[in-house]
């Protein structure tokens, strides 16, 4: 029997709900799908529905109806059970089927027992109202409004009399009277209902001839999948972050317990909005479906695990082809299959044991050659316990065991991988899938041939997160590449430009020569073992003048490197970036940086060129503002954080430098808008940073690997892999009346002390009569300016 506590506090799993910033459901998180409904908004038709069928006395009695349970007895259960509402819930809670009848008889006497001290604790409608959140209407629905929004694809108060009706049919058995596998016994069940609601006068007869005959409409059934519906990537993101915000201290229950994200009924209050979401992906579908088909009929007769590739890179990518292999689905059953007896077996002899892939391969070797081991110690490989394991299971009579089934292993996924098979895979036109016969081994292929995409949009007035585009298809390809590192290319640029105009005082019309500049091996200021002489994109150099402002539209390394010998150093760049929200550890000491050579996320450069759109402020990102407990306890909230960055006379330079990086496609946009390509080595990576006065938004696309690329400066860059999509994305929100985007906006210009960015006032004077003698301001002088103006 459950003790007090257990009936006073009883365990209900609920679902947590993410929202977005209009209250729109986003998703949900969740164990069982279940959303508390409260009695007061609950259907009146539901309720009429239930105690018309299930407990016509229910008001009259106590927990128990004994006109019922004599009826049960005399008539053995044919024309009707005895379980009460409040018996069944004591069912659901605490007693399970029994098996004989003596052990049902005893269950049937703890459910009476519990189901009075349930009716002296709660009140009727509460007694209802767990009910119907607790039941388990299956295929996923949990609860009658997961039940509604699963079967019928509305919130529960929608349902009319014939679709509540139905939900309650099920509760006497959910799986024999499942609409969607049973649709004719399902109708029947449900026309019992209805004739119980007729005898219990909560329906006319009229209403029930007209209803009876009504055929089921179960077209919007839609059983829910974690990789369906809004967001997808991220949601998942947000799983990861939400766990980590809920371990602190700051953010415990009442009664100091850490709160679960899948059972406590959380909801989560984001900073998305739908509609640009909705936009996001709409563009990302259609923009890819270009680059992906250009990328196949590059690549229809090439093998990018062979091309243009030295023995040792081939190894290297046979290694991430066969890594991926293991990593499958299909692997992982045929392991479990040939090693899962084995594996526990070794473990219950060694409980230290690993048993990795790697963990055997490297056993295979040291069995044969037990110098191995000393090796693999000697270079940090593995620590002497594990090595000392390795050995005992050598050992050991399981070790001929593990080999045969290992062997067997391999041989059998040699078979399964080359055999052809029916199976679906994505497809990259509809955005969908579709069935095709090919192996296990070439699916995998095709699979990693496919163009990726990370893009994410920030409003740079308040650092709120709006839309979030992490790969192609979250069903196929799990992967968030809004979180990975990528080289980030030319887009870095900005921040070294930005750096050295403010540090040396220079004009965005400084002429600058367009030739091969070498920062020299020992140079004091950089500390190179070896000269550097950087090329630009092209290999060619003009050897004419070109000002700054179009040395970052051409986005001219000549100029970049020019600008790092001035500052005499890459820290000042690190600094600043840092101040505009990348970490500064994840930018190396090194000038080549100047040329983008940092490995960064979407996310963080996003968060920086906010900065550039907001005159200068940074405003730290955010994607969730508010937590809420089940019961609207709020348990977080969260703080604004912001600072002055960048002056606003020269970050007025920036923008326009950045509007005329890419004044080439101004004619296809409303709203005023700048932006820089990136592009790197061999067209792995191609980037797009846009930004407007209400909303940047940062596009990364590339392979999943290195090898997987265009070939050719045209196809490869980031003007042509990464900007259309931007295009595409602001023209949707543009011609979207619902989102009121406001396309008036434009970027702030100072009142004092503007910069002139108007180059044709100048002729091409001498470079250093541009640049003021011992301009090098040092951090303590920026400090000191910036806390003077604010």
């Amino acid at each position: 029997m459950p003790n007090t506590e257990e009936l006073e506090n009883p365990n209900f799993e609920y679902a947590s709900i993410i929202y977005d910033e209009n209250l729109e459901e986003l998703g949900r998180y969740y164990k069982y799908n279940r959303e508390w409904v409260y009695f007061e908004s609950l259907n009146p038709l539901i309720v009429d529905a239930l105690i018309s069928t299930e407990d016509e006395r229910y008001y009259s009695h106590s927990g128990i109806d004994p006109k019922g349970t004599i009826r049960a007895f005399a008539f053995l259960g044919k024309k009707g059970g005895a379980s009460t509402i409040s018996q069944q819930l004591a069912k659901l809670f605490f007693t399970n089927i029994g098996g004989s009848t003596i052990r049902r008889l005893f269950q049937k006497l703890k459910e009476w027992s519990i189901a009075v001290q349930f009716e002296k604790r709660y009140t009727k409608e509460e007694i209802i109202a767990m009910y119907l959140n607790k039941f388990d209407f299956v295929n996923g629905a949990h609860g009658i409004q997961a039940a509604a929004q699963t079967y019928f694809g509305k919130n529960q108060k929608q349902l009319d009399v014939a679709e509540s009706a139905l939900l309650v049919g099920m509760l006497q058995n959910p799986s024999r009277f499942n609409p969607k596998r049973f649709l004719e016994r399902a109708t029947h069940r449900r026309n019992i209902v209805l004739s119980q609601m007729v005898r219990n006068q909560k329906l006319s007869n009229t209403d029930y001839d007209r209803i009876k005959n009504q055929p089921i409409d179960i077209s919007k059934f839609k059983r829910e999948m974690h990789y369906e519906g809004n967001a997808p990537y991220f949601r998942s993101t947000l799983s990861s972050y939400l766990k980590d915000l809920l371990k602190d201290s700051n953010h415990l229950k009442p009664d100091g317990t850490k709160y679960d994200l899948y059972r406590d009924g959380l909801k989560i209050f984001t900073t998305l909005n739908i509609d640009m979401q909705r936009h996001a992906e709409a563009a990302c579908a259609k923009h890819m479906k270009v680059i992906q088909e250009r990328y196949f009929n590059l690549w229809e007769k090439k093998d990018p695990w062979t091309y243009d590739a030295t023995e040792f890179q081939k190894t290297i990518r046979k290694e991430s082809l066969n890594k991926k292999v293991r990593e499958s689905e299909r692997f992982l059953a045929l392991r479990n299959q040939y090693l899962g007896s084995i594996s526990s077996e070794i473990i219950s002899k060694f409980p230290e044991a690993r048993l990795w892939d790697t963990d055997i391969l490297r056993m295979h070797k040291i069995a044969k050659d037990p110098k191995v081991a000393n090796q693999l110690l000697k270079d940090n490989i593995i620590r002497r316990d594990q090595a000392n394991t390795y050995k005992s299971i050598i050992a050991s009579a399981s070790w001929d065991k593990l080999k045969l089934q290992w062997k067997e292993l391999n041989n059998q996924a040699k078979k399964i991988f080359n055999k052809s098979t029916q199976m679906k895979v994505y497809d990259f036109k509809t955005n969908k899938e579709k069935l095709v016969k090919m192996t296990p081994l070439d699916s995998i292929k095709y699979h990693n041939m496919h163009m990726q995409i990370g893009s994410v949009s920030i409003d740079p007035n308040n650092g709120h997160v709006k839309s979030w585009v992490g790969g192609i298809n979250n069903k196929y390809f799990k992967y968030d590449h809004v979180t990975s590192n990528r080289q980030v290319g030319s887009t870095f640029k900005p921040f070294l430009y930005a750096t050295a105009m403010y540090h040396q005082s220079i004009s965005p019309c400084l002429p600058v020569q367009d030739i091969q500049y070498t920062i020299p091996a020992g140079d004091p200021n950089f500390g190179l073992l070896e000269s550097w002489s950087p090329s630009n994109s092209r290999g060619t150099f003009s050897s004419e003048y070109v000002t700054l402002k179009e040395g970052l539209k051409k986005s001219l390394n000549s100029v970049s490197i020019w600008l790092m010998m001035q500052l005499k150093n890459p820290d000042p760049v690190r600094e600043l970036a840092q101040n505009m929200g990348i970490p500064k550890d994840k930018i190396p000491n090194v000038p080549s940086i100047a040329l983008g050579s940092a490995d960064l996320n979407v996310f963080e450069m996003t968060s920086a060129y906010c900065a550039f759109a907001n005159n200068g402020i940074y405003n730290k990102p955010v994607f969730v503002t508010k937590i809420e407990d089940k019961d609207g306890r709020v348990i977080y909230n969260a703080i604004p954080e912001r600072r002055k960055v960048y002056p606003d006379n020269y970050n007025y330079a920036m923008v326009d430098m950045l509007k005329n990086a890419s004044s080439a496609i101004h004619y296809t946009l409303e709203t005023e808008f700048g932006g820089k390509t990136g592009t790197t080595n061999d067209y792995v990576d191609g980037w797009f940073m846009g930004i407007s006065p209400n909303l940047v938004t940062g596009t990364w696309v590339g392979g999943e690997d290195p090898w997987i690329r265009f070939l050719s400066i045209e196809q490869g860059q980031g003007g042509v892999m990464a900007r259309p999509f931007f295009v595409e994305f602001m023209q949707r929100i543009e011609n979207d009346k619902n989102l009121q985007f406001d396309k008036s906006s434009r970027f702030h210009i100072p009142e004092k002390d503007p910069i002139t960015v108007d180059c044709s006032l100048y002729d091409v004077p001498k470079i250093e009569n541009h640049i003021q003698k011992d301009s090098l301001k040092t951090n303590n002088e920026i400090e000191e300016e910036f806390e003077e103006e604010f």
